[in-house]
């Protein structure tokens, strides 16, 4: 529905805000996929389609934008998990360029990108192929690779500590890994 939900703990709806179209207006999603929420409240959203980044305040008040299609540093081609750091860095896996992108706030309210690093994953431009991230209290990041039916652990500054998983529909593998938490 192009849109961004809110509700109480108890499940009560709050507000809501998004409609359909191309962000000539900063309240139009194509496709968000990631969501994620700052310790000051702030909700980040991949808006997929549009390929950018759409931060808003708790209660849906559009603040700012960053992205744009691209293939060069900071621009995202198919970008779809979010994760907010407890200092603030915002990574985003920037799903058909290989590779997640990390920005950092300036003092001006925008966003700047502090680094990048590839992701043997993702080949595939498939339907499925939505990864997703989560990041530990160590800094460490967790990414999902659907398509390669495994978890890919990096350490703060992109170097890769581990994958796991392989295609299974029982307890020893994955079918197609999305969302993920730590």
């Amino acid at each position: 529905n192009h849109r961004i939900q809110k509700f109480s703990a108890d499940g009560k709806f709050l507000t809501m805000w998004g409609v359909p179209g191309l962000a000539e207006d900063p309240d139009q999603f194509w496709g968000p996929r990631g969501i994620a929420v700052d310790r000051n409240g702030q909700v980040y959203v991949t808006d997929t389609g549009n390929n950018r980044v759409a931060v808003f305040d708790s209660q849906g008040k559009f603040k700012t934008q960053f992205g744009i299609n691209g293939i060069n540093p900071g621009e995202f081609d198919e970008p779809v998990g979010i994760a907010v750091s407890a200092d603030g860095l915002v990574y985003v896996v920037d799903t058909w360029n290989q590779r997640i992108e990390v920005f950092e706030p300036a003092g001006d309210g925008s966003f700047a990108l502090a680094k990048e690093w590839p992701v043997a994953g993702w080949f595939g431009q498939s339907i499925n192929n939505k990864p997703f991230i989560a990041l530990d209290t160590e800094g460490n990041v967790f990414v999902t690779d659907p398509d390669g039916y495994r978890v890919l652990e990096f350490d703060p500054t992109g170097n890769l500590i581990r994958g796991w998983g392989e295609p299974s529909s029982g307890i020893d593998g994955f079918g197609l890994p999305t969302g993920i938490a730590v």
